[in-house]
């Protein structure tokens, strides 16, 4: 390998690999991306017809490889396409976006592969501070990485319409049966002209309808960040954890609830978000409908983001690991 190494980031979890691969580009360095919908179908393809349907994005990755120094992957069963016939073989740092460790690397029928894939990689990477034990035990150096929000992405934040918005989906594994206690008493507590609003995403939408949610369409992610940024409030997951959604709303200057206790960030200590118990966080939340304004600015959270959830400082550290992996390809193959 001379000069720079050639890098693509295959699949996409969170939108991680494309904040990446933008971060990349202000800094001068090209990273070529293959999103999910290029990877792979949507649908597992089934027969012959299946077969033909998935023969081009065999054909896509090939020809991608075959203009690659390293791979960096994003989810532990994409290692897998890695391997397929007529794949050329190359180094790949992997990246833990979460079920992978958290669920199927636990699970007999994803055990060996994804115990494969970790050993296999150059280095590791994880994404949520819930499954830092889990990645640790697969893989002793793995380094947490977190999600990203790019701002210069977002709408600006337009208050005022009398709106709290939960961002997340309606699912046990978001903590839905907390959020629709708050939900119930949300709407217990509030006039009856604040909207208290979600997505019809998740198997306990029809529960959180019941209490008086009103259920929204789902929509592609610039309408989705574009209800955020016209919420007075946005309630987030019940899992101790920030996702992507919540920190978007952040970066927006969206006051926001996190019921429960939040997990502290390594570098970051507590976030700026309202949390506690169900009838503490339904009072901050009403106080911050009082002055979202003043609440906003009390929490200062598009500042604490910035600071923690963007891309830009990690792009000079990937750079090495990927040049470093690149030179050892090159040593391998002259041998």
């Amino acid at each position: 390998m001379t000069g720079e190494p050639r890098v693509l980031h295959l699949n996409d979890c969170a939108f991680v690999a494309a904040n990446l691969v933008r971060a990349a580009a202000r800094q001068g360095l090209r990273w070529d991306h293959l999103p999910p919908e290029r990877v792979r179908p949507q649908v597992s393809p089934g027969g012959g017809l299946g077969r033909l349907r998935y023969a081009p994005y065999v054909a896509t990755r090939a020809r991608a490889l075959r203009r690659t120094d390293v791979v960096h992957v994003h989810y532990a069963t994409s290692v897998r396409l890695l391997r397929e016939r007529f794949m050329p073989a190359r180094p790949y740092l992997l990246h833990l976006h979460g079920t992978d460790i958290r669920e199927q690397w636990t699970d007999p029928r994803y055990r060996d592969e994804i115990t494969r894939a970790i050993a296999g990689a150059e280095h590791v990477f994880y994404t949520n501070l819930d499954t830092a034990e889990n990645a640790h035990a697969a893989r002793p150096d793995a380094e947490y990485m977190p999600a990203f929000v790019d701002p210069t992405t977002l709408p600006g934040w337009r208050p005022g319409g009398r709106r709290v918005v939960f961002a997340s989906r309606w699912s046990r594994t978001k903590g839905a049966g907390t959020m629709i206690a708050l939900a119930a008493e949300l709407r217990r507590a509030l006039p009856p002209e604040v909207r208290v609003q979600g997505l019809d995403w998740g198997e306990d939408s029809a529960a959180a309808a019941a209490v008086g949610v009103e259920l929204l369409a789902q929509r592609p992610h610039a309408a989705y960040l574009d209800l955020l940024a016209t919420a007075d409030v946005v309630v987030g997951q019940a899992t101790g954890l920030l996702g992507v959604s919540e920190l978007e709303a952040m970066a927006l200057g969206v006051p926001v609830a996190s019921p429960g206790v939040l997990l502290a960030h390594p570098e970051g200590g507590a976030p700026p978000v309202m949390s506690g118990t169900v009838a503490e966080t339904v009072d901050q939340v009403r106080a911050a409908l009082e002055d979202p304004a003043a609440a906003s600015e009390r929490l200062d959270a598009p500042r604490w983001v910035a600071e923690h959830y963007t891309a830009d400082r990690y792009v000079a550290p990937l750079q090495e690991r990927y040049r470093a992996a690149g030179t050892r390809r090159s040593r391998a193959s002259a041998a």
